[in-house]
């Protein structure tokens, strides 16, 4: 009587610890581009944030300048002696230094000046003040552009326009930093009408490609805005 063996065929330990290998190359590739593909995509969502916001700012500062009257128009410098804080668990305009002198004459004069970060506007047939500022955090690492609505005559003292008890309002996401901000503006040639330039950088905070990528983070702007077509004879 003959016994019958079946053979049986199969992969040896060896190619499977060689196919086991190659799929892990093959996932740890996949995995690594995949990986790339997520920090660019949201490395340029946080651009495109910083783009949307830097055009917001700078379409709402010239909308405001282009409906206001000259005599109207009010600048500060008050970057050293106010920082962005928090009063009551709300944003609030604290000051930093001694005020002293800062407000006591905001009107534009008949020679150009430069380096403003406040920028007090009523808009043309309204009676309250938009104000706009630039104002570092306590710590100083943080830039933010603020705005807030004085609905009331400010009797001269613009300094209670960014009180402490002001409702502050961001104008950009919290995920963007303002490195830098300025408002200058020149005299034009008939004496009558101001340029003004709006210089601002805004940086994304969330920035994946960090480390892999040398890209340039930062969106920065420059806005020309005349009063030539507001002036009222």
């Amino acid at each position: 009587m003959r016994t019958n063996y079946r053979k049986y065929k199969g992969f040896s330990l060896i190619e499977l610890l060689l196919t086991t290998m190659i799929l892990a190359v093959i996932m740890l590739l996949v995995a690594t581009t995949l990986n790339t593909v997520i920090k660019v995509s949201n490395t340029t969502n946080s651009k495109n944030t910083a783009r949307a916001n830097m055009e917001y700012l700078m379409d709402y500062i010239s909308r405001a300048l282009t409906n206001s009257e000259l005599g109207d128009i009010y600048m500060y410098n008050s970057i050293n002696v106010r920082v962005l804080g928090e009063s009551d668990n709300q944003l609030a305009i604290l000051p930093s230094g001694n005020i002293g002198n800062t407000y006591l004459d905001g009107k534009l004069g008949d020679v150009g000046l430069e380096g403003y970060n406040e920028i007090h506007i009523k808009l043309y047939g309204y009676n309250d003040w938009t104000c706009i500022g630039y104002f570092r955090d306590e710590s100083g690492e943080y830039g933010y552009l603020v705005r807030t609505v004085y609905e009331d005559d400010m009797a001269g003292d613009h300094s209670v326009c960014f009180g402490e008890n002001a409702v502050v309002t961001p104008m950009h996401s919290f995920m963007i930093d303002v490195p830098s901000f300025s408002l200058d503006y020149l005299v034009m040639g008939d004496q009558e009408n101001r340029m003004f330039l709006i210089n601002s950088t805004l940086r994304p905070l969330y920035w994946p490609v960090a480390d892999t990528f040398p890209v340039n983070r930062d969106v920065t702007r420059q806005a020309v805005v005349s009063t030539q077509a507001l002036t009222w004879y």
